[in-house]
């Protein structure tokens, strides 16, 4: 699916962070409601930045630090990686600002990630990058909004698939945003009345790090796997951060459970698949993961050796 292929340039550098996460779904919390009024005064207008525009529907925020890798890594990496992040990409406008970027959040709901509902905010050098005005048009939702902000929406008033980009935000020269169908609302909302107080945040640290509010399984997926259900139930919180170092990629994660209960299943699912892996090859390398436990939260160290990274990126895109 297109929200998938979105995100293969954060996956290519880790791509076995999948392991360390319990799969997590059902409703999202709405935002807290703000009050109508407010106190007469002067008007204050408030700087935007680009992780703002993450409303807090989206579940799951990835922060990949695309000039770090580019340094850390070598340009001809970091381009490979955008070359994959950029496979049939739904439009001309990511392929024009990830060219640009300096950091990428990528923000997803995983109980609808096969729909490719999200939201992509790229920040770097955006001075001159302006939308097609064959597809968009500026749209009456920049209307009020100070700061240098513009919205486009596609001319013909509708993405092509849900998983298009429907609406463009640009802060200025500093950053846009492209926004799926589904959360042009949302997005619309944190505009007007500033930033969810719940939104992902993942750590300013790392080549990649993460944020992810752990949901209960949807109910059919609970009744079909109730120990998973269980164990994702007993999750409130993820977060990781990858970051390279001599040995090779380092992952540390923090896996915070509702109570100390919780916390202690999502860390025995987690020693048994370490201790259980039968292929030679991976042995040593689920040895390598470290996971203690400090009342109701689970610490996570892995490293991935310098020649399993260096394989991730040679990887042969999938057709």
């Amino acid at each position: 699916m297109r929200a998938a292929r979105d995100v293969r340039a954060a996956v290519a550098v880790v791509t076995v962070i999948a392991l360390a996460l319990p799969a997590c779904g059902g409703a999202a919390p709405q935002p807290e409601a703000r009050g109508v009024g407010s106190p007469a005064g002067p008007r204050i207008v408030r700087r935007i930045e680009p992780a703002d525009l993450l409303p807090a529907d989206l579940d799951l925020v990835v922060r990949v630090d695309v000039a770090r890798m580019r340094g850390d890594l070598g340009q001809a990496a970091a381009d490979e990686l955008a070359r994959r992040a950029l496979d049939e990409v739904p439009d001309e406008a990511l392929e024009s600002a990830l060219h640009r970027a300096d950091i990428v959040w990528l923000g997803l709901r995983l109980a609808d990630l096969e729909e490719g509902d999200r939201v992509v905010v790229l920040e770097g050098r955006m001075a001159g990058l302006t939308p097609d005005p064959d597809r968009w048009e500026a749209s009456p939702a920049a209307k009020g909004v100070q700061g240098g902000v513009a919205v486009f929406d596609r001319r013909d008033g509708s993405a092509g698939a849900r998983a298009d980009t429907a609406r463009i935000v640009a802060l200025g020269d500093r950053a846009v945003a492209l926004v799926s169908a589904v959360e042009v609302s949302s997005v619309a909302r944190v505009l007007r009345d500033g930033p969810d107080e719940r939104r992902g945040d993942p750590a300013a640290e790392g080549l990649v790090s993460l944020d992810l509010r752990a949901r209960r399984l949807p109910p059919s997926l609970a009744r079909r796997f109730p120990s998973i259900g269980a164990v994702v139930a007993g999750v409130e919180r993820v977060r990781a951060v990858a970051s390279l170092t001599d040995e090779g990629v380092r992952l540390d994660a923090e896996i915070v459970g509702v109570d100390p209960a919780g916390a202690a299943r999502a860390r025995r699912l987690l020693e048994v698949l370490r201790d259980n892996v039968e292929e030679a090859r991976y042995v040593d390398l689920m040895k390598a993961l470290s996971i203690e436990q400090v009342e109701r939260t689970v610490r996570l160290r892995w490293l991935f050796p310098a020649p399993l990274v260096l394989a991730l990126l040679s990887r042969s895109s999938p057709g």
